[in-house]
């Protein structure tokens, strides 16, 4: 681990601290969306599966820091890989779980298998090696919250979004090369829709580092599985990953995802939560 990389962590660990308090211990089998297929040797690595959004809310069906490390510990040492397929969710239990990724002391592997969004995207950055699938997305976006109260409370946490985007940022540019103020900028340039890329522009912007390999005649197989995978997250694709999903005839799939905080339509349960 690079000296940039330790800073990072470290920089990162109060944000660690808070997510881990604020989330409820359980077992993993309570958990939507993640699971852990041990390693049957110490040579073969354990898969984690995040299939689900990131944090807690009232009805307990997001995936939190705390799931994350008793993930982990089942999985015990020795290489993880880690399947992903994320609109997001809360930023600070992004974070807890990118760093409890980053500091595991085998080789983690991120596979991208549909939708890395949001917070998502930065938890992905946690592998020492990053993979996607052709047509599977990545989005990045500045962090969002909504606040109630009057001009201070709102200019705090205006300044508050600022430094945890600039934070994200900086993560982008360790990981992807340029520097934080063009991550930010990327972050910012669609507003709240945020900036979309397929597996392939991922790979060509450095978030990722290869596509996985297929044969001609699995991507077709493959394409079809990524469409399947996108399509339970319907309400938060941008329109380009929506006309993938339509163009793959995905039979309809019941949206039991939460909410995410760039539909300005829905109403969260926490109004001063962040997310990303």
């Amino acid at each position: 681990m690079n000296k940039r990389r330790r800073e990072i962590l470290t920089g990162l660990q109060p944000a660690v601290d808070f997510a881990m308090r604020a989330s409820v211990q359980r077992s993993i089998d309570d958990v939507p969306g993640l699971a852990v297929h041990e390693r049957v040797s110490a040579q073969v690595p354990a898969e984690i599966m995040i299939y689900g959004s990131i944090g807690a809310s009232m009805w307990m069906d997001g995936i939190t820091a705390s799931d994350v490390a008793a993930a982990l510990k089942e999985a015990g040492p020795g290489p993880v890989n880690v399947r992903i397929n994320s609109g997001g969710g809360d930023v600070f239990q992004g974070i807890a779980i990118h760093t409890l990724l980053a500091r595991h002391s085998g080789i983690v592997s991120v596979y991208v298998d549909g939708l890395a969004a949001s917070a998502a995207s930065f938890i992905m950055l946690a592998g020492d090696r990053i993979h996607a699938a052709r047509n599977g997305f990545v989005m990045i976006h500045d962090a969002m919250t909504f606040t109630y109260g009057n001009g201070n409370t709102h200019r705090d946490a205006a300044d508050l979004l600022d430094k945890v985007s600039d934070n994200i940022a900086d993560m982008y540019a360790e990981s992807a090369g340029e520097d934080p103020a063009f991550w930010r900028a990327k972050m910012t340039e669609n507003g709240e829709d945020g900036f979309w890329y397929t597996g392939q522009e991922a790979m060509e912007a450095g978030l990722v580092h290869e596509l996985v390999q297929l044969t001609k005649g699995e991507e077709a197989d493959e394409d079809e599985e990524v469409a399947a995978r996108l399509a339970g997250w319907d309400h938060a694709l941008s329109d380009r990953a929506r006309a993938f999903v339509n163009a793959h005839r995905v039979p309809e799939v019941k949206d039991e995802s939460p909410e995410f905080p760039w539909d300005h339509s829905k109403v969260f349960e926490s109004m001063k939560g962040l997310f990303a």
